[in-house]
């Protein structure tokens, strides 16, 4: 099957829900949770014109992509996404990260960047674990990274609610715009 503009796409295990972490601990059950959604994907289809992905390519994904949800009478929908069986389509800016030969790309002009905890030595006046908006890159867009502004490894500071929160491998990690980084720390 062709797609013209949009990747075609099924999830990574079939399911378009990801209940059980690899430990096996049971995340949540819950439908209009966002975070027990499926964010991993297979692609199996490109689109016509341009591709920078292969089929085959493990993919991470919107969490909407897979999202079921409820309409105004109550009843189950499928994601806006869906097509047919487990087939979905998603747009090139919905896609945040490839994996091809075990290798993780970041797609797109994002960062990965993984929380730094905060110092808890003497009284804490806050129950926080991580530092606020500071982080150490992960993974970063080769493009925003050929002039070594930022490269992985580095610890940065990024604007306020640009992080969005992924699990990757039982990891956390903030999606944050490469755009929205403010300072190498």
């Amino acid at each position: 099957m062709e797609s013209t503009f949009f990747y075609l796409i099924e999830p990574l295990d079939g399911s378009e829900r990801s209940y059980v972490s690899s430990s096996g601990l049971i995340l949540g059950t819950n439908l209009e949770d966002h975070k027990s959604t499926q964010r991993l994907a297979k692609v199996v289809g490109l689109p016509r014109n341009e591709a920078e992905l292969n089929i085959g390519d493990v993919i991470v994904v919107h969490h909407n992509t897979f999202r079921d949800y409820y309409d105004m009478k109550g009843r189950i929908r499928k994601s806006s996404n869906f097509v047919k069986d487990k087939l979905y389509f998603v747009e090139k800016e919905r896609i945040y990260m490839y994996i091809r030969d075990g290798i993780e790309k970041v797609f797109g002009p994002y960062a990965f960047v993984k929380p730094v905890n905060a110092d808890r030595e003497g009284f804490q006046f806050s129950t926080r674990v991580e530092k606020e908006l500071v982080g150490q890159v992960a993974l970063v867009d080769d493009r925003y990274s050929e002039d070594e502004s930022v490269v992985s490894g580095d610890v940065v500071t990024f604007c306020k609610d640009s992080e969005y929160e992924f699990k990757i491998n039982d990891e956390k990690f903030y999606r944050v715009p490469t755009r929205n980084i403010v300072a190498v720390l």
